[in-house]
């Protein structure tokens, strides 16, 4: 029976409802807080009614912050498992809260490789649970550990099915976060084939546990995930996308296959460590014996990249990559590919010489181009994301070898490398981010190679180009969007529908005006904000904290093309809409008025800058915690002292100036 927690509570072995802990034997209290242990015989929620409909059958599984009941519902008579939250937790906010984003993350899911979530509520007793399948099968980490490694084609039919289930939840927002071989269960469907099930999708609270059990579990408010499965990204705290749960994919799919995990370290923190820093062994030098095909070891190494941008983007994308391996390997002319890729393999049982990618690459192409249905290499790609998945996994490895290489001081091969790498990816219709990507690596084998200074030149160069020609196809497809919400409606509620799906793009025209700026496209930028401006006008009107926003970004594109007849205008009205609304955030006003003040000193019109950066002054002195702005209005006051003949003062304001600089963040210091 499957146990949707974290460790399995057989029915020999009692639990302490105080601490959780598991013991087996004839002990009576818990060692640790004397309270009288429960089991089958003294649980008092066996053969109890519970939420006035369920029967409670036995206990299945135990974890750091729930415990699990087998039931029956007593009128539809189906056999359920109630996930109950911990009664010393019921307390805890934040545990209540993952255990609720639990139960709403899988029951918005309706798929046949995640688990059915029926029910969640609150019991007449006050125990916050959730209803779900109640699973015949076992873990895969259960399978790995009695089995030491899953063969390589089992594997892949159990992988594709994963990739299923997190396309699924993807699909939905929701990333899993805590992907594991404990969380895919494996079931048998009624014609005996092995099926998946993705559970948990929550985070447990750290148990009192050592080793490999420690990691794979949560300590509150250090490490959200299991550390032997986390990505880079997720170990560093950063934001995390879906392409963090293929990490973990290729975390998992790599100890299915070789026994082990790529990464443990003798710690939590150190397993994270080896994440973000190391790469991983290839999977035949591990575990030669495993007889790992090297297409499938590529797709694995591609999951394993530390750059979430050089991975497969989507779980989709490494499924079909995954059923066109398991066809060449596995399919009609199956056995004649197998014996191709022993004689081709340039690496085996017994070796101990690291493959170089180029024959993995041969054995990869020379495999997968055998097969009439050669999906890998000729499926285009998403729309949003030309190129072939094959493309794709040669460029990755390209690049990933080109930086080892750059570590080991191969200067020369790392040039080759990344010669291949530019080469594989300008094939793509990726908007050329794995070019740039590529390049952008390729900068620091440049820096570190003495006599190379031009090429670093030209290669910036290149990178900047390519910047530039990003933004431009960014403003060409906004342009062409907000063409769609200017044409006339067929009816009010259409028409209604534009201007509301205008208003949800407008952070994405702020943030392609801002890179209009930075690469100096100010008509580009001009143009842009006029139209967004338009929209919002109609939308809202003139009077919206949100048109005077872009009112002055249009003021900095006029003042940056020398254009100055209406910045005035402009910043008078966006500052009269900040005054009125100050009560929501002084400081929009504080900043508009010293912007004011600033264009004034630079048109040489003391006069009117003088009172206007003088009052700006003192209002930034009053605001909390916005120091960027005090540090703008100190350096533009004491520019129109020095400027006026009252250089002294002035240079007060500067030093002033000087010492609040060193407190602020560098990239705090111009953010308004």
């Amino acid at each position: 029976m499957y146990d949707s927690s974290n460790h399995t509570v057989s029915i020999d072995k009692k639990y302490c409802p105080s601490c959780y802990r598991q013991f087996e034997g004839d002990i009576v209290n818990c060692p640790h807080d004397q309270t009288e242990l429960r089991g089958p015989g003294n649980d008092p929620l066996i053969g109890s009614v519970f939420a006035e409909r369920y029967l409670i059958e036995s206990v299945l599984g135990l974890g750091g912050m729930s415990i699990v009941y087998k039931a029956q519902h007593s009128l539809m008579n189906r056999t359920v498992a109630i996930k109950m939250l911990h009664r010393n937790l019921k307390d805890d906010g934040m545990a209540l809260e993952r255990f609720r984003l639990e139960a709403q993350a899988a029951s918005s899911l309706s798929h046949q490789n995640v688990i059915t979530v029926y029910d969640f509520g609150i019991s007449p007793s006050g125990e916050p649970f959730f209803v779900m399948d109640c699973i015949e099968g076992e873990s895969l980490e259960k399978v790995i550990d009695q089995e030491g490694r899953i063969p390589y084609l089992r594997a892949i039919s159990i992988f594709k099915q994963v990739c299923d289930g997190l396309e699924a939840a993807h699909k939905k927002g929701i990333v899993h976060r805590d992907l594991k071989p404990a969380n895919v269960i494996l079931t048998r469907r009624d014609d005996g084939a092995e099926q998946v099930k993705l559970v948990d999708f929550g985070i447990a609270k750290l148990l009192p546990q050592a080793g490999k059990v420690q990691q794979q579990l949560t300590r509150t408010g250090e490490v959200f995930g299991s550390p032997i499965y986390m990505s880079p990204e997720q170990c560093l705290g950063r934001e995390l996308d879906t392409r963090s749960d293929i990490y973990a994919l290729g975390c998992l799919m790599y100890e299915a296959v070789a026994g082990e995990p790529p990464f443990i370290g003798d710690s939590y923190l150190a397993t994270m460590n080896m994440h973000v820093e190391q790469h991983p062994k290839l999977i035949s030098e591990k575990a030669p014996s495993a007889d790992v095909p090297a297409e499938l070891e590529a797709a694995i190494l591609c999951c394993l990249q530390k750059d979430p941008d050089i991975r497969f983007q989507t779980a989709s994308e490494l499924r079909d990559v995954l059923s066109s391996i398991s066809k060449a390997l596995g399919g009609k002319d199956g056995g004649a590919l197998l014996d191709s890729r022993k004689q081709a393999a340039p690496y085996g049982k017994g070796t101990k010489k690291k493959a170089p990618v180029e024959l993995i690459l041969v054995s990869t192409v020379s495999s997968v181009l055998l097969v009439t249905v050669a999906f890998v290499a000729l499926w285009p790609g998403a729309s949003d994301d030309r190129g072939a998945p094959l493309d794709k996994l040669i460029w990755s490895l390209y690049l990933s070898q080109a930086e080892e290489d750059v570590k080991k001081g191969n200067y020369e091969g790392a040039e080759r490398n990344f010669s291949k790498a530019e080469d594989r990816c300008r094939r793509f219709g990726d908007r050329k981010q794995r070019l740039q990507t590529t390049l952008r690596s390729k900068t620091v084998l440049y820096e570190k190679w003495e006599g190379h200074a031009e090429d670093l030149e030209k290669l910036n160069n290149q990178i900047a180009a390519i910047d530039t020609e990003r933004v431009k196809q960014e403003y060409e497809e906004l342009m062409k969007l907000i063409d769609t919400f200017d044409s006339k409606a067929q009816s009010g509620v259409s028409q209604s529908s534009k201007m509301l799906k205008a208003e949800a793009e407008i952070p994405k025209f702020v943030s392609v005006s801002a890179k209009l700026s930075g690469k100096g496209l100010w008509l580009e930028q001009e143009q842009l904000l006029k139209r967004v401006l338009a929209i919002e006008k109609k939308m809202v009107g003139d009077d919206n904290v949100v048109v005077a926003k872009l009112e002055m970004r249009l003021a900095e594109c006029y003042i940056a093309q020398r254009k100055f007849g209406q910045v005035r205008d402009l910043l008078s009205h966006a500052l009269a809409v900040f005054e009125k609304h100050s009560a929501d955030d002084p400081s929009f006003a504080v900043a508009a008025l010293n912007k004011l003040g600033q264009f004034d000193l630079d048109r040489n019109d003391f006069e009117q800058a003088e009172p206007e950066l003088k009052t700006a002054l003192e209002r930034a002195r009053k605001l909390k915690n916005r120091d960027n702005i005090l540090l703008l209005c100190l350096r533009s006051f004491a520019d129109l002292l020095q400027l006026t003949d009252r250089v002294s003062q002035g240079d007060a304001l500067d030093r002033e100036a000087d010492l609040l600089e060193k407190k602020i963040p560098r990239d705090e210091q111009w953010r308004l």
